[in-house]
């Protein structure tokens, strides 16, 4: 069984989910706050580093913004990413929300909604997932989204890996 991450990418915001020895494991919000340098960009990486090394990830999936939202700082994070799946001879796989989206939506208009409460009902052990999102619909923040969007790149991984 693999152990996969699963990360919505972002400059300031990180979405990360970890699948490990085949159950959700953990999943959070990493904030990094500051305008962009070097230094920011080494901590996000770091971080990413991190969590492969600690789970003993096989595989790492992350989503990126659609191309028109898509900064040149997030191609120089998606690029790092890519380096150190080569490094640390990962699998890793790029999606965007459109691709994550279709999976859930079946018949209906894809939004991100739908999307949100099939992870909720597919994890009811996970309470907090439905907290999170009532804090989020509460809040109208764009927060706790990232880390639906994290869980749904881990499930797409789980099912291509079936």
């Amino acid at each position: 069984m693999q152990n996969i991450i699963g990360i919505s990418l972002g400059t300031r915001l990180l979405g990360i989910a970890i699948v490990y020895d085949g159950t959700l494991y953990d999943f959070r919000v990493r904030t990094f706050y500051g305008s962009w340098n070097e230094t920011k960009r080494s901590k996000i990486i770091a971080a990413i580093r991190k969590a492969i090394e600690q789970y003993a990830i096989t595989a790492l999936v992350i989503k990126i913004p659609r191309p028109k939202h898509r900064s040149l700082r997030i191609q120089e994070l998606q690029d790092d990413i890519r380096q150190l799946s080569e490094q640390l001879g990962i699998k890793l796989t790029i999606c965007t929300i459109n691709c994550l989206r279709d999976r859930y939506n079946g018949n209906t208009r894809p939004n991100k909604r739908v999307l949100v409460e099939s992870i909720i009902s597919k994890y009811p052990q996970h309470r907090q997932l439905a907290k999170l999102n009532v804090r989020e619909h509460n809040s109208r923040r764009a927060y706790h989204i990232k880390i639906f969007e994290a869980i749904a790149c881990v499930e797409r991984e789980l099912r291509t890996e079936q």
